[in-house]
């Protein structure tokens, strides 16, 4: 499996020549640094929530050809407005698509001060996991026992900035799924120097746990 990172909380995975795209919002296309295009052709697209740093229907409409949209069904609805198909995938739910078996994780959205759209989490053949906004999914939050929904995971997508984010809860999630390897997440919104910082944190802490800390610039990839 690889592993691309396409700004903010935007990945693409591609296993067995197949790609699968999750989470393409507006942070990664704000500065102009990424176009949709750049992207290429995916065969599927994972929305995890309804923020605009997850959900852009402008990208979507270039992206989307020839892909099939997934998503809860509170963003399918939306999506029919603009044009877009979307198939609806809930929560403890699976569906394999483009040789890509994609389970539905329940992952409630972290406390914001503003309106908390349904998020959900996704897993992908049993081995990459995004969480979307939360360190609640399935029932693993950072300080209980594991639930039964996803025990583990080779790769693990962690958030690590934002308005809803303690990085030390994110930090205690990631050691409690004892994933082989961490990508950040939902990093966007930070400067460069100050995301230095947090990275060596999250590097320095999660190392300790035997886990690989992997921060991804625009394009660069994991192999897992």
């Amino acid at each position: 499996m690889t592993i691309r990172k396409y700004l903010h909380s935007c990945l693409l995975v591609e296993e067995n020549g197949r790609k699968l795209l999750i989470d393409p919002g507006a942070y990664s296309f704000i500065e102009k640094r990424l176009r949709p295009e750049d992207i290429g052709a995916v065969d599927v697209i994972a929305i995890t929530h309804p923020h605009l740093d997850h959900y852009f229907p402008d990208a979507l409409k270039t992206l989307a050809r020839g892909a099939t949209i997934i998503a809860d069904k509170e963003i399918c609805a939306p999506l029919a407005k603009e044009g877009l198909a979307c198939e609806p995938l809930r929560a403890r739910k699976s569906k394999t698509i483009a040789g890509f078996k994609i389970k539905a994780l329940t992952a409630p959205h972290g406390p914001i001060p503003a309106d908390i759209p349904h998020n959900q989490a996704y897993l992908i053949n049993g081995k990459f996991l995004h969480p979307g906004d939360s360190f609640s999914v399935a029932g693993v939050h950072p300080h209980t026992k594991l639930g039964v929904g996803v025990k583990k995971c080779d790769t693990l997508a962690l958030p690590v900035a934002g308005p809803w984010v303690k990085l030390v809860d994110a930090l205690a999630f990631a050691k409690k799924l004892k994933p082989k390897h961490v990508i950040p997440i939902h990093d966007a919104i930070i400067k460069d120097f100050m995301l230095e910082r947090i990275y060596a944190m999250c590097k320095a802490t999660l190392e300790k746990d035997g886990i690989s800390f992997h921060p991804l610039a625009l394009g660069e990839t994991l192999e897992t």
